[in-house]
C-alpha cells in the first residue's frame, strides 16, 4: 500500500526585465524568511532562467499544508504578485495559479 498525501500550491510564473533582477531576488529571499513563520507553509521554490533578450523568466512555488491556508496567503499582502507589485517593479507575462499536490 502506497502512503498517500496532499498539500497546495501556489505558483507564480513572470518574466522580470533584467535590470530589476538584482531587486527581485533579494526581495523573494527575505519574503521565504517571512512565509517560514506562517502556518502551514511547507515550502517556497525560485526558478529562473535567462531568456534571449537578457530578462529573465521565473517561477515561483510556494506550498501550504492545507487549502485553507493556501486561501489565507492569497488573501494576505504575502501574496507573490501582491508582494512585488508594491515594489512598483513592473513584470511581464505574469500568471498565478493554484494547484493541489498529490504526493
Amino acid at each position: 500500500m502506497v502512503a498517500r498525501g496532499h498539500s497546495y500550491c501556489y505558483i507564480t510564473t513572470a518574466t522580470v526585465p533584467r535590470d530589476m533582477w538584482a531587486r527581485v531576488q533579494p526581495l523573494l529571499e527575505s519574503w521565504k524568511s517571512v512565509l517560514q513563520d506562517l502556518p502551514g507553509f511547507v515550502t517556497s521554490d525560485v526558478m529562473a532562467r535567462r531568456t534571449e533578450s537578457g530578462d529573465l523568466r521565473m517561477h515561483v512555488r510556494v506550498t501550504w499544508l492545507y487549502r485553507e491556508q493556501l486561501e489565507e496567503f492569497l488573501e494576505s499582502r504575502w501574496e507573490t504578485e501582491r508582494l512585488i507589485a508594491s515594489t512598483s517593479i513592473e513584470l511581464r507575462g505574469i500568471q498565478s495559479e493554484a494547484f493541489e499536490n498529490f504526493i
